[in-house]
């Protein structure tokens, strides 16, 4: 399986249980009995796979040689770059930009609008303030921050925000990014 398929049709063919969730025949990226909910026009990349009890929003696009947890919820218009691990137990909001290489460790919960960029792991949602939700994440110990189509490091997001007057809000969550980073042992920029 190296090529991307449209999993939305897939599943539509699948046994349903008596509370719509498809019920896989066996394939190789989904467990025979585990039980899936996928949305319209959804992909999955080859070498991937889903636990059971998964919903997969509508309009997602999932890399190859993703793994993705038992339990999971990807909201709609979501992307989520290729060889990404997804822990069991997790939340991943609407319209949300993974990148490659990202871990995501089980139970996370990540709102939506997040972008974390490739080779992430250990993202903590900041939260949603001057129209942009906010995530930190570290990549090879290096604190970075998610916000909108933007994704710095810890100190290149202290210095482009520090400015700002219309950023107050997003300085505070800083803040707590600064917090985060130190309790983590996480550097704020790279050396």
């Amino acid at each position: 399986m190296s090529d991307n398929i449209n999993i939305s049709e897939i599943v539509a063919t699948w046994e349903k249980d008596e509370y719509g969730w498809s019920i896989s025949p066996g394939v190789s990226w989904c467990k025979a009995g585990n039980r899936i909910k996928v949305g319209n026009d959804c992909s999955i990349g080859g070498y991937c796979r889903i636990g059971s009890n998964c919903r997969i929003g509508s309009n997602c696009r999932i890399g190859s040689n993703c793994r993705i947890g038992s339990n999971c919820r990807i909201g709609d218009d979501c992307s989520i770059g290729g060889y990404c691990r997804i822990g069991g137990y997790c939340s991943i909001g609407g319209y949300c930009r993974i990148g490659s290489y990202c871990s995501i460790g089980s139970y996370c919960s990540i709102g939506n609008a997040c972008s974390i960029g490739n080779g992430a792991a250990d993202p903590i949602d900041l939260g949603h303030i001057d129209g942009y939700r906010k995530c930190i994440a570290q990549v090879d110990g290096v604190a970075y921050i998610g916000a909108g189509c933007r994704w710095f490091t810890l100190e290149d997001a202290l210095l482009h925000w520090s400015n700002k007057p219309d950023r107050v809000m997003t300085l505070c969550l800083m803040e707590s990014a600064k917090a985060i980073a130190g309790v983590k042992g996480w550097k704020w920029g790279a050396e």
